[in-house]
């Protein structure tokens, strides 16, 4: 069926007409939907999207986005009925732009050639409308440091449906020092410091010497090497024993890596009559900087040494150097378009992307000892003195990584034919993609590359079919069938496919119902990337139960098979009151993935029986190494339920002479028929149930009892989140608050010592601001100004974590968990 305009009466205001094609999405009134028969299940006008305060649509969808998408894989975005090229064309236009979002069923992606479980938005633009905007936003952190600043300049005209935007972008992080937190080091195998600290040959603990022992008057284990005395005597040494030097490393470490970012976003969108294309370009450039301590040393001192005063061989201990750094330059260029245009009765959209990503990380490393310990044992190298820098070069690890990644896809959609319940709908995609890398690195002088190729055909099609129309005296009901074949390189033919019902027995009540098996190729970058090796990675080693400092390594894995996932769904919408935007939904959903693509889990016994060459220990059995490149199980189970709540609306009665959704110009942003606008959302996440088993073979792991995905704590079986927003006559208010239920990770299949119990946690953020222009209205300089306060974590919420004895380990402290803590943000906006 055509789409059909609402009637002149039921519109909410001036309408923005646009050319229709048969299969155009485009709403012109608030409840008649953007399908006959499919209303949008959330829809927000100009006032309640202002009472968000936010200041671009990539921040609103951020906000809304749980009623908009709760499936994972992402909401398509409409503009003005239309399909975009990508969150680049959409995600910095300002909300003034914006005449109304509309949040449509499920079953809506499927007409546009779209996966059927995917959620729909679409965003209706003013027809004209030109802005300048200006933003600056300064953060710090209420326990000190963790600053960063941000700036933009945002362009933007509308006219007539064509749209032209750029958009400059940048921002600076301060890095933050373990110096500035409270930070507790773990203990160190051998006493470093940046002077050196002397300890006896065999074991640390045992005694250095006698002679040295006799003249302190106690027996001596550790000896400081006084400052400036490239030859210390016994009687220099014995006045310190036992008090060894001390180098703070904190302040050579950092919590968060400095950042440079800068980017540019520009837009072009033309429409001829029932046409339109749209061309979009980004560039981004990332810069970062981090610091992993510094290089420590132990250097055996012979006992006939012309350097040493004792009569035995001894060892030093001691930092070279400056902090190893580790710095990183991602340069990543992005270009898409997207054509539109009718074809007969069909509806045909050509849609493109490339992108260039170039990745470059360099990372310091310990240098090699030995050839100084053979000068130090050749006795030609004092070992209390300045060190050769010849002997004393730092070793550098690097990555380099250039990738592109091309895709052309072709949608043909339109009516197949009339049934009596309806028109069947169809929609055939045809696409082609192209995945390229090409990396280098090398780990410790020894150089390694990789090159990968992947190309990709597909054929998808999705087909609605109306069982029930509008008449029938139990209301709509819809067949979705949805299939794709796809053919890769290197791993052959997948498959996909799917069935939906949806059924609307009221027109505010609908139920779905889905069935969707998938067959999930690795992406380029999880079977290719090179690797990046992080020195003195803090890392807690659950089999031993204690913080150790380790080489972390990340990449790729070529050998990752291809997974495949089923997934049941159900749910409904529920809008119980014709007068109030009240919007309940609820969705179960099971998965069964088998072959599941997951980064390696924490270091447990189960994990390291199932993946043993993952781990390097040394001859005490501390852990050294780990490769944390992404491993398969053999299959990933888990079933949820999520629910949710959403009302908004306004408060008290329109002023006199004012109607609902009218606009008076000297109200404000906030305003717009003189009442305040509030939203509220309440979301709640259950966890029913949540399995993997590493391989076959062995035992199978409860995440929800003990199993970790990750070292930051188990799964929470429950989330709950909340938000409100009310603003009105230029001010407004935003909370939004975040609930986890306590979780577990077990050490072995039995209670250990070792056993992490992390508490439930609470996170609040509030954000505070004001249209000047409003408040001010005589000043010139204020009007389309907004002054905003963001506190983010505002209780200064901090994650509590205890092992079985009840101790926090060092891996676990709570700035480790969260550098920042609470954070203020003070941010003006322009609109010129």
């Amino acid at each position: 069926m055509a789409m059909q305009p609402a009637r002149a009466d039921e519109t909410d205001g001036p309408q923005d007409q646009q050319p229709q094609t048969a299969d155009d999405i485009v709403v012109y009134g608030p409840r008649l939907g953007l399908l006959p028969g499919v209303p949008p299940e959330n829809e927000l006008n100009e006032g309640d999207i202002a009472a968000y305060g936010a200041n671009s649509v990539g921040d609103l969808l951020d906000q809304v986005g749980g009623a908009a998408d709760a499936s994972g894989e992402g909401p398509v975005v409409l503009i003005n009925g239309r399909e975009t090229s990508g969150l680049n064309t959409i995600n910095d236009l300002p909300t003034e732009a914006i005449r109304k979002i509309q949040v449509l069923p499920q079953r809506v992606a499927g007409r546009l050639g779209e996966r059927p479980t995917r959620r729909v938005i679409n965003v209706v633009l003013k027809n004209d409308h030109r802005q300048i905007t200006g933003n600056a936003e300064g953060s710090f952190a209420t326990a000190g440091a963790g600053r960063s600043y941000k700036a933009e300049i945002n362009l933007l005209r509308l006219k007539g449906g064509n749209r032209d935007s750029l958009v400059f972008r940048s921002e600076r992080v301060d890095p933050l020092f373990e110096g500035d937190r409270d930070i507790v080091s773990e203990p160190l195998t051998a006493p470093y410091d940046s002077r050196g600290n002397i300890f006896a040959s065999t074991i640390l603990g045992a005694e250095i010497d006698p002679a040295l022992s006799a003249l302190a008057g106690q027996m001596v284990i550790v000896a400081p090497v006084p400052a400036g005395n490239a030859a210390p005597t016994l009687g220099a040494l014995a006045a310190n024993g036992n008090r060894p030097n001390f180098t703070d490393v904190r302040d050579f470490r950092t919590l968060a890596a400095g950042k440079r970012i800068f980017s540019v976003n520009g837009n072009i969108a033309r429409q001829w009559g029932k046409t339109a294309l749209s061309l979009n370009a980004r560039a981004e450039w990332v810069r970062t900087d981090s610091q992993s301590g510094l290089a420590g040393v132990s250097l055996t001192l012979p006992g006939g040494s012309p350097f040493s005063p004792f009569t035995r061989d001894v060892r030093i201990a001691r930092y070279v150097g400056d902090a190893l750094r580790q710095q990183g330059h991602n340069a990543n260029l992005e270009l898409g378009g997207d054509f539109t245009t009718p074809v007969g009765g069909w509806n045909l959209r050509l849609a493109g992307n490339w992108q260039h990503l170039a990745a470059r990380t360099d990372s310091q490393a310990a240098f090699d000892p030995a050839p100084l310990q053979a000068a130090i044992s050749a006795g030609t190298v004092d070992p209390f003195g300045a060190l050769p820098a010849g002997l004393t070069l730092l070793r550098y690890n690097f990555a380099r990584s250039r990738s592109d990644n091309a895709s052309l896809r072709a949608t043909l959609s339109g009516r197949v034919l009339e049934l009596p319940a309806g028109a069947m709908r169809a929609a055939v995609t045809a696409a082609v993609r192209t995945d390229r890398l090409d990396g280098r690195w090398e780990f410790l002088s020894v150089p390694n590359a990789t090159g990968f190729t992947r190309n990709e055909a597909a054929l998808s099609g999705n087909l609605q079919v109306p069982l029930l129309g509008d008449k029938s005296p139990i209301g709509d009901l819809e067949l979705d069938l949805n299939g794709a074949i796809r053919r890769l390189n290197r791993i052959g033919t997948v498959e996909d496919f799917g069935t939906g019902l949806a059924w609307q027995p009221a027109r505010s009540l609908n139920f779905r119902g889905a069935f969707d098996m998938q067959r999930l190729a690795p992406s380029a970058q999880t079977l290719s990337d090179p690797q990046i090796v992080y020195e003195n990675y803090r890392i807690f080693d659950f089999v031993t139960g204690q913080t150790v400092q380790v080489r972390y390594i990340t990449g790729g894995n070529p050998g990752l098979p291809v997974a495949r996932r089923r997934i049941w769904s159900v749910g409904g919408t529920w809008l119980p009151f014709d007068s109030a935007n009240l919007i309940l939904t609820a969705e179960y959903s099971s998965r069964r993935t088998a072959n599941v693509q997951s980064t390696l889990p924490p270091v447990n016994a189960q994990v390291q029986t199932a993946f043993p060459d993952r781990f390097v220990r040394d001859a005490n059995g501390v852990l050294t190494i780990v490769d944390s490149r992404p491993v398969a199980f053999a299959y990933d189970n888990s079933d949820q339920l999520h629910s949710r709540i959403d009302f908004h609306g306004s408060l008290g009665k329109p002023g006199p002479g004012r109607a609902a959704g009218s606009r008076s110009d000297s109200d404000g942003a906030f305003s717009f028929d003189g009442r305040p606008r509030f939203n509220f959302s309440l979301e709640h996440n259950w966890i029913l149930r949540s399995v993997r088993r590493a391989q076959l073979g062995l035992p199978e792991i409860d995440l929800l009892a003990g199993g970790a995905t990750g070292y930051g704590g188990g799964l929470a079986r429950h989330t709950v989140r909340a938000s409100a927003n009310l603003a009105g006559r230029g001010v407004g208010m935003q909370l939004y608050g975040t609930w986890r239920s306590e979780t577990l990770i077990k050490s072995s299949e039995t209670p250990s010592p070792s056993d992490l119990f992390f508490s439930a946690q609470t996170n609040v953020d509030m954000r505070l601001f004001a249209d000047l222009g409003t408040l001010a209205p005589s000043n010139a300089v204020l009007k389309g100004a907004r002054l905003s306060l963001a506190v983010t974590n505002l209780l200064d919420s901090k994650q509590r974590v205890r092992d079985g004895n009840g101790l926090t380990p060092i891996r676990y402290q709570p700035y480790l968990l969260n550098p920042l803590g609470r954070v203020i943000t003070i941010g003006l906006r322009k609109v010129f």
